[in-house]
C-alpha cells in the first residue's frame, strides 16, 4: 500500500514500532509525540491518514477530533487507547473516529487498517464521513457497561460502530451477561435518544397481547414516536409471534410510517441456529434480525473485570451520604474461583448481599467465605453422591438454574436441553471407562449398538482407543 500516514503517540518507542510496521507496508510516516506538533502538520495538510493515542502530555486527542474533522474532513482518524473502557470507544466514535484500537493490538490489525482507510479515502467513500448526530455533546462518565477485559474490548469496538447505524441487531449471550444494558446502550447514546426505548419481552407475551402493544405504538392514533425497539429473548417467541415481527420488518423495509426509523434491536440467549436446525426458529427471520451480531461473553470469560464490576455495584448500593464499602484483596480472589452460573447479574445479587451483611468498610475473606457457601454446594457433596443421590445432583442443579433467570422462563426445549447436557458426559465417560470400545459401551449404558453410533455422530463425539479419560 501507499500512502502517507501520521502517527501520534508519547511513547516514544511505540511509535518507533508503528513507523516502522508502517513503512515496510508502504507508507511514508511522520510521527509525534505531541498535540500541538500534529496540529501543526495538519494545518500544512500533511498526511492522508491519522493514527493517535487518546492521551497526550499536552491534551485529549479525541477532544481534537471535531477540530481536524472540519480542517481536513476526508482524513481518516484511528485511534489507539490504553484506556479501554466503552466510554473512550465510544467517545472516539462520537467524535468522528474511523476507528478505535484498544492496546494491546496486533500490529497486523492496524496495518490492515490503515490499508482500509487509505483506500476508502482514495475513493471518497461516504463511510469516512460523520454521520453521527450530537458530536459536541458529553457522554456520561457513568456508563452502565463495566469493563475493560479483551473480550469486552471486543464488544465495545462492535458496539461503537453499530450505534448510529440503521442496521438490525442481534444481542446474543446468556442469561444475566447483560443483553439488556447493551440494548439500552444502543439507545440512550444513539442518534435516536430523544425518542422511545420500546421493550417487549416475547417471552411472556402472547400474539395478542404483541398485537395490542404495536397498535398502541405503532398506530395512527399514536403519538408515541419508537426510536428503538428491542425484542428480548426472541429465542423464546412462538411461530406466530416470529410471523408477525416478520410483518414489522416488512413495514419498516417498505418505509410505513412509524416504522421506517425505528432501529430493531433483538436478544437472545439460545443459539439460533440450533432452533433454526430444530424447526423452532424462522431461518429468514434469524438473518434479517442478525445484520449485525453483538456476542456478549459470559463472566468466566472475563474474569479480570470482576473487581472492577464489584466496585461498581458497591458503589451503586451505597446510600448518598455513604463511602461505598470494599472488597478485601482476598476477597476478590475467593469470588473469582467461583463458578458464576448466572454470570453478572448473580455477582451483582451476592455483591449487594455482602454489602448488606458486612459491617466494616472493607468486606473481608471472612464475610465472603461464610456467604459464597450459602450460594456454593461444598465439594464434598458432589463427591460423595452416588447411585439414587444422582437425581438429587441433578434437581439442585436444575433449581440453580432456574433461580439464575430470575423473572424469565427457560428457553423452549427445555426437556431436549437437558437431556442433552446429561447424554454427551454420560456417553463420553462410559466410552472412557470402557476403552473406546463401544461394544462394552452400549451393553454397559443398556442401549443398542446403532444407537450409541449415533448419538456419538450426533454429538460429535471424538472415540479414542487405548486412552481412558479417568
Amino acid at each position: 500500500m501507499e500512502g502517507n500516514v501520521i502517527i501520534a503517540d508519547d511513547d516514544r518507542s511505540l511509535r518507533m514500532i508503528l513507523a516502522q510496521a508502517l513503512s515496510r507496508a508502504g507508507c511514508k510516516v511522520r510521527a509525534t509525540g505531541s498535540l500541538s506538533t500534529l496540529w501543526r502538520w495538519l494545518e500544512d495538510g500533511e498526511g492522508e491518514v491519522l493514527v493517535t493515542d487518546v492521551m497526550m502530555p499536552d491534551g485529549d486527542t479525541i477532544e481534537l477530533i471535531p477540530r481536524i474533522k472540519k480542517k481536513r474532513p476526508d482524513m481518516p482518524i484511528i485511534v489507539m487507547s490504553a484506556k479501554n473502557n466503552i466510554n473512550t470507544a465510544m467517545r472516539a466514535n462520537q467524535f468522528g473516529a474511523y476507528q478505535y484500537l484498544p492496546k494491546p493490538f496486533d500490529l497486523k490489525d492496524l496495518v490492515s487498517s490503515v490499508n482500509t482507510a487509505i483506500k476508502l479515502r482514495s475513493s471518497s467513500s461516504p463511510n469516512l464521513k460523520d454521520n453521527l448526530s450530537n458530536n459536541d455533546s458529553h457522554l456520561e462518565d457513568n456508563l452502565p457497561i463495566v469493563g475493560s477485559s479483551p473480550v469486552m474490548q471486543n464488544v465495545y469496538r462492535v458496539l461503537s460502530k453499530v450505534i448510529n447505524t440503521d442496521f438490525n441487531i442481534l444481542i446474543e449471550g446468556k442469561s444475566g451477561t447483560g443483553k439488556n444494558l447493551i440494548a439500552r446502550v444502543l439507545h440512550d447514546f444513539g442518534a435516536r435518544k430523544d425518542k422511545e426505548f420500546l421493550s417487549v419481552s416475547l417471552s411472556l407475551t402472547s400474539i395478542a397481547e404483541l398485537q395490542e402493544i404495536f397498535t398502541k405504538n405503532f398506530g395512527r392514533q399514536s403519538e408515541t414516536i419508537v426510536g428503538t425497539l428491542f425484542l428480548d429473548e426472541i429465542s423464546n417467541s412462538h411461530l406466530d409471534v416470529q410471523n408477525f415481527i416478520l410483518s414489522v420488518l416488512n413495514k419498516k423495509e417498505s418505509g410505513e410510517k412509524g416504522y421506517k426509523d425505528v432501529k430493531i434491536v433483538s436478544s437472545s440467549r439460545q443459539d439460533l441456529k440450533e432452533a433454526i436446525e430444530d424447526g423452532r426458529f424462522r431461518e429468514d427471520l434469524y438473518y434479517r434480525l442478525n445484520e449485525v451480531s453483538l456476542a456478549i461473553p459470559l463472566l468466566e470469560e472475563r474474569l479480570g473485570d470482576i473487581p472492577e464490576l464489584a466496585t461498581h455495584f458497591l458503589k451503586e448500593f451505597s446510600g448518598n451520604d455513604m463511602e461505598p464499602k470494599s472488597l478485601s484483596k482476598n476477597s476478590v480472589e475467593l469470588i473469582k474461583k467461583k463458578k458464576w452460573s448466572g454470570n453478572v447479574r448473580e455477582l451483582k445479587n451476592f455483591i449487594a448481599r455482602l454489602s448488606l451483611v458486612s459491617n466494616s468498610d472493607i468486606i473481608d475473606e471472612k464475610v465472603t467465605k461464610a456467604e459464597l457457601s450459602m450460594v456454593t454446594p461444598e465439594d464434598t457433596d458432589l463427591n460423595t453422591i452416588e447411585g439414587s443421590k444422582i437425581s438429587k445432583s441433578l434437581e439442585m442443579h436444575l433449581s440453580h438454574y432456574f433461580r439464575s433467570l430470575g423473572d424469565s422462563l427457560p428457553a423452549p426445549g427445555l426437556y431436549h436441553t437437558v437431556l442433552k447436557e446429561v447424554e454427551i458426559p454420560l456417553i463420553n465417560l462410559t466410552l472412557s471407562l470402557c476403552d473406546g470400545n463401544q461394544i462394552k459401551a452400549a451393553n454397559l449404558l443398556g442401549i443398542n449398538r446403532n444407537t450409541l453410533r449415533k448419538k456419538i455422530k450426533d454429538y460429535d463425539l471424538v472415540v479414542t482407543r487405548g486412552k481412558k479419560l479417568m
